[in-house]
């Protein structure tokens, strides 16, 4: 079998030391998160988002004047605590897309990390890197234990940022030098492409965007009480359809100490 995985962020790449701190304020956790869908399954797939994204968003699509196919509505302004409250429509096309990824043999993924409250030791770059690989890794191993081979594509980095080759060079690097841990069902290293082009991205970006507000919501909940209603409606049927090996790495000092450490 043969696999492609679309990644976006979530959370946040900078520190965070509490949600009412002045600076530090966006969000304890940051990862990678999107799907994997069989390659037979991209197209119709794509296309079924399509048209989901058409009927759940027509209001705001008949109010602008890009078409359709290259509309966005990122996850974060979706996946908004007042949304969830008012359109049952969000909560039952929601459901609906995760379905979908399940039943055509596809999965939800995400890995990242409950963030430490050391700004000083903070590493933006690094931690982008980490987790990239880590989120690569995860994945070879779950497609290495069944023989299949995965394609990666991820929402397109800042121009001239130097992100994008860094990341092409580590990916690559993860695929031919490191022997330990080599990753053996990769089959390219790492494509960016445009979200606004990419149904397929923009569906990873939603998932980002409910993803995020899931992990910081269980990392920090007594911080972000009105987020519950998130881990109400979407928490188990996320777990459905996701990896078993999708989570969170535990870290050292807690942004919340009343929080129970998340799991792998």
């Amino acid at each position: 079998m043969h696999y492609v995985m679309y990644l976006d962020e979530f959370g946040h790449i900078g520190p965070f030391v509490s949600r009412d701190h002045g600076k530090h304020k966006t969000s304890p956790v940051f990862g990678f998160g999107g799907l994997v869908l069989p390659v037979e399954a991209v197209r119709e797939f794509a296309i079924y988002f399509y048209k989901l994204k058409c009927r759940l968003l027509k209001f705001e699509l008949e109010r602008q004047a890009e078409p359709a196919y290259r509309w966005e509505k990122k996850g974060a302004q979706l996946y908004t605590v007042g949304n969830v409250e008012k359109y049952r429509q969000l909560r039952t096309a929601t459901g609906r897309l995760l379905n979908q990824i399940k039943q055509i043999g596809g999965h939800v993924i995400y890995s990242g990390e409950w963030k430490s409250a050391d700004t000083a030791s903070h590493r933006p770059a690094e931690v982008f890197k980490h987790h990239l690989l880590r989120i690569v890794r995860l994945t070879d191993r779950f497609f290495s234990a069944r023989q299949a081979t995965f394609m990666l594509l991820i929402d397109e980095q800042q121009a001239g940022s130097g992100w994008r080759e860094m990341n092409v060079e580590a990916c690559t690097l993860a695929m031919f030098e490191d022997a330990a841990h080599r990753c053996r069902t990769l089959i390219e290293p790492l494509i960016q492409g445009e979200s606004y082009l990419f149904q397929t991205l923009q569906c990873a970006d939603w998932i980002c965007g409910l993803v995020g507000r899931l992990c910081a919501y269980q990392v920090a909940s007594s911080q972000y009480q009105d987020w519950e209603i998130f881990h109400r409606y979407f928490y188990d049927r996320l777990q459905a359809a996701a990896l078993p090996c999708s989570g969170l790495e535990r870290r050292k000092h807690s942004t919340d100490p009343s929080a129970t450490p998340p799991s792998v």
